[in-house]
């Protein structure tokens, strides 16, 4: 009876351990609309060598990922805008954050308009409805179309923040994404939107926005932004728990990694140095 007991012993060990190496396991990433591109491409090599963490990613605005993170909804909050985290959950929460790359927030208007540059007072005069026609900016005549993303978006958050927008105007198109915003003001000669530099496409161009010090307009390239005198650049960062399990460990890891960096930098994203 022994020699069978032990050989069932054995059998059984065998099939727990084959088990637990096949385990699989999920993580839901849910949030910004300007991170969604480069992390699903993060997604795909982190899968590669992680054969049993299957990753999910959801849209929705930063402020979505944030509330997803509250409401223990997702497993890793996406945003593009710095939330106090104090005040949005309290003193006693337990959500990290880190940030992950840097990028600018490009306002673009269709490559046939002829302005190549705006001042904060006109781009805020702009989005308050305060001015209507481009003829008022020095343009050619044609009523004014301004592209916004919806309220849970964090990078429209960033930017009436940046131009003190305190009531944007009726005229104003709501667009889910960053690419529905580029769509429109690439077939629309009067529209001028803002978008996640990874989005900067054909058919638009960026307005260059004035410096902080005031000493001339800078547009949102590498060099500007590593310089800090691009005036949107801003951080993009992900939200977890601290109980959070090993498989969400393993890709806020990942993210240091080199070939994390490579895929985010392809975007035109700034990493962070090691």
């Amino acid at each position: 009876m022994k020699p069978a007991f032990s050989s069932l012993f054995t059998i059984l060990l065998l099939i727990s351990c084959n088990q637990s190496s096949t385990d699989t396991y999920e993580i839901k990433l849910k949030g910004s609309e300007s991170m969604h591109g480069v992390f699903l491409d993060l997604k795909k090599d982190f899968e590669k060598t992680h054969a049993n963490i299957h990753v999910t990613i959801e849209g929705g605005g930063s402020r979505t990922g944030l509330d997803a993170i509250k409401d223990h909804q997702a497993d890793i909050g996406l945003s593009s805008f710095e939330f106090n985290l104090d005040r949005e959950l309290g003193a006693n929460h337990s959500v990290k954050e880190k940030v992950v790359a840097y990028d600018g927030i490009v306002l673009i208007a269709n490559e046939n308009n002829p302005l190549d540059s705006l001042t904060d007072d006109q781009v805020h005069s702009i989005y308050q409805g305060e001015v209507f026609d481009w003829n008022q900016l020095g343009g050619k005549p044609g009523t004014i179309v301004p592209i916004i993303r919806d309220e849970n978006s964090g990078t429209q958050r960033f930017f009436t923040s940046h131009f003190n927008i305190e009531s944007i105007t009726r005229s104003a198109v709501v667009s889910a994404e960053n690419k529905e915003i580029l769509s429109k003001v690439q077939g629309d000669v009067n529209a001028i939107g803002f978008i996640g530099f990874a989005y900067f496409s054909q058919g638009v161009h960026d307005l260059r926005l004035a410096t902080e010090d005031s000493n001339g307009y800078r547009s949102p390239t590498k060099r500007n932004l590593l310089n800090n005198s691009y005036p949107l650049k801003r951080g993009l960062r992900v939200y977890y728990t601290l109980e959070n399990d090993d498989a969400v460990k393993s890709f806020i890891n990942y993210l240091d990694s080199k070939s994390a960096k490579a895929i985010i930098e392809s975007y035109g994203l700034i990493t962070l140095n090691p």
